[in-house]
């Protein structure tokens, strides 16, 4: 199923990956969940990016289909375009694949200092 050119009333943004400290690298890249809401319904997708990849006063189009059990609307991020005021289609976003990180952050001390 697809949508084309709705305007977009909500987008959120929530961090899903494991958050590193900036001197790390940072969250930039990490998996973000993004949610759109579109006419009052939430489609959402997991991506390896924390900008937007639709801004306000924007249209949208995507691809979307429904989970396992039908209850969430998963769009496929892959296809998800903006349409600028302009009229021209733009492409946000980081779009490649990116492995889950496993390893948690450290804490900024000594071993001996750690409270478990």
């Amino acid at each position: 199923m697809n949508i084309e050119k709705a305007e977009v009333e909500h987008y959120g943004i929530y961090l899903k990956d494991k958050s590193r400290p900036p001197s790390r690298g940072g969250n930039k890249r990490a998996w973000h969940q993004h949610v759109i809401t579109v006419a009052g319904e939430r489609y959402s997708f997991l991506a390896p990016w924390s900008g937007k990849f639709v801004y306000s006063g924007e249209t949208v189009s995507f691809a979307w289909d429904w989970d396992e059990t039908g209850k969430y609307r998963n769009a496929d991020y892959l296809s998800v375009v903006a349409w600028g005021q302009d009229g021209k289609p733009k492409r946000r976003g980081e779009r490649g694949r990116k492995l889950w990180r496993t390893a948690d952050t450290r804490l900024p001390a000594r071993r001996s200092e750690w409270n478990d």
